[in-house]
């Protein structure tokens, strides 16, 4: 039999295809193990994750230096810069940095003082030049603050900036200050006297800066200040100066930064003269112009007060359109519903029931986004007590009294009608007294909406609705049976003085 070599290739293909061959020299290669294969995908997969990882932190960390930049740069605020000091001022404690501190705290205090009365949108930020960044950008020699300082004399922005310098001596010296904003330059000083004088004089020189340098917060420090007066009863009320600052503003035009506050301002000073009209003139302008939740809000305070409940239950509806979280407005309307409920001839009506029954779910509302806020517990306490829900009344008028009870004169006279004991209601009642006592503003005089956000039982004498037991004590009388009668709201109500397309922007929320 005869054989033939059978070369590889020739050799019939069966099973996998064979191993490709080295090449004559090549070394041999070993095949990775499967583990091995894995590992190494893992490691390129966890140095990716890195990477991605690491970008993002660095975008995240661009973006949040991008926004406090940018904060820095067109913030409103009020920069305190070096004030230059003789060194016998510094040897006794009076250093640079000191006066920088006495010149930014008699600021910062000033507008503390207005923010009574203000905004807080309307606020501006007083810091120390030593407060801003110093730090160097990456790659140059140049630091933040220096970029900062660029830019903000490169372009219109709201900063101001005061620096000065002190003369004389402790003994005999004068303070001087320099006020710089948009490309302004004002000159203030002290007038000579002894540095024990300093804490006056600051004083005195800051209202002057204030005034120069926001007549809008000026005039606020000057309408709190008056209020003060004006509701303790300490001699007639004066808003003159800040109604004539603020006028000044209105009359300058809506290029004003501040002059929708301003017009807003004007028509609380009305209210706090008992202007109710002219309250509800002033808003009703600045609700066709610049629409707001707060300007509809003292609309319906000026309508409650007048008496005219329907009409203030429209005011406030618009209120909460335009802000639908701002308590004061469920509250405001709450009370309106309470004021009808009790006008209603008898209390056990249809209509009085649905009345309290909106009072108390929007009372209800109005805790639900303030649980802190006492006035608005007391106001649901009484819609309770007068739907019969005696216990849930008991409550929420322990939870007022609890929550400050030197704010809790009326809470106290309130929660005394429930009690059939006389010695228990005598009791609450000269809580009551004592609670009324502590504050001022607690008269017979001031605004109902006023006497009750202060919690004073003086506010229940302005009530309709007769309780069979009206003992007074220790000056408190728990009811009035007489009242006195709404005036005429002809013409006052916000579909009487805006058209149906007005006073209802494109958006939930206008300023101011």
């Amino acid at each position: 039999m005869h054989l033939k070599a059978v070369k590889p290739t020739d050799q019939p293909h069966s099973g996998p295809d064979p191993k490709p061959q080295q090449k004559p020299g090549a070394t041999p290669r070993k095949a990775s193990p499967p583990h091995e294969d894995r590992l190494a995908r893992l490691a390129t997969f966890t140095t990716n994750l890195r990477m991605v990882s690491l970008n993002l932190l660095l975008l995240i960390g661009a973006c949040l230096v991008g926004a406090v930049m940018w904060k820095l740069v067109f913030a409103r605020e009020t920069l305190i810069e070096n004030i230059y000091v003789p060194e016998a001022f510094a040897k006794i404690g009076y250093s640079s940095d000191a006066f920088q501190s006495f010149v930014a705290g008699h600021l910062i205090a000033l507008e503390e003082r207005a923010a009574d009365v203000i905004p807080a949108s309307a606020k501006e930020e007083i810091k120390l030049d030593s407060d801003m960044p110093d730090f160097s950008v990456p790659g140059t020699s140049i630091s933040a603050k220096t970029i900062l300082q660029y830019v903000r004399e490169a372009l219109p922005l709201p900063v101001s900036t005061i620096s000065g310098s002190v003369t004389g001596t402790p003994d005999h010296y004068v303070l001087h200050l320099v006020l710089v904003e948009r490309g302004q330059v004002y000159r203030f000083a002290t007038p000579e006297g002894a540095i024990a004088d300093l804490e006056k004089n600051l004083s005195n020189l800051s209202l002057d800066v204030l005034k120069k340098h926001s007549p809008y917060i000026y005039a606020s420090y000057q309408s709190a200040e008056a209020q003060a007066r004006c509701y303790a009863g300490k001699g007639a009320c004066d808003f003159s100066e800040s109604e004539r600052v603020f006028s000044s503003i209105v009359d300058a035009g809506d290029g004003q930064p501040n002059y929708k506050w301003a017009l807003l301002a004007l028509s609380k000073i009305d209210e706090a003269y008992h202007d109710y009209k002219g309250e509800i003139k002033a808003v009703s302008r600045l609700s066709a112009e610049y629409p707001s939740s707060w300007s509809f809000y003292n609309w319906g305070v000026a309508l409650s007060e007048m008496g005219c409940n329907k009409m203030a239950i429209s005011a406030f509806e618009r209120s909460i359109a335009l802000h639908s979280s701002r308590e004061s407005a469920f509250n405001a309307i709450g009370r309106a519903w309470l004021a009808l409920a009790r006008q209603a001839p008898e209390r056990h009506s249809t209509g009085a029931k649905i009345d309290l029954q909106n009072a108390r779910d929007d009372f209800r509302i109005a805790v639900y986004l303030k649980p802190d806020y006492q006035e608005a517990h007391v106001n649901l306490a009484e819609s309770l007590k007068l739907l019969d829900d005696v216990n849930g009344a008991r409550r929420e008028y322990v939870s007022a009294i609890e929550m400050d009870p030197t704010h809790a004169g009326l809470a106290y006279a309130r929660y005394a009608e429930l009690f059939g004991d006389q010695k228990e209601r005598n009791e609450l009642l000269g809580f009551a007294n004592w609670a009324d006592n502590l504050h001022k503003e607690c008269r017979a005089t001031n605004s109902t909406s006023l006497l009750e956000a202060s919690g004073c039982s003086i506010a229940m004498q302005t009530e309709t609705s007769p309780v069979v037991n009206t003992l007074g004590h220790a000056g408190i009388e728990t009811v009035a049976t007489t009242v006195a009668p709404a005036q005429d709201c002809r013409g006052l109500a916000v579909d009487d003085r805006l058209a149906s397309e007005e006073g209802l922007p494109d958006f939930a929320e206008s300023a101011p």
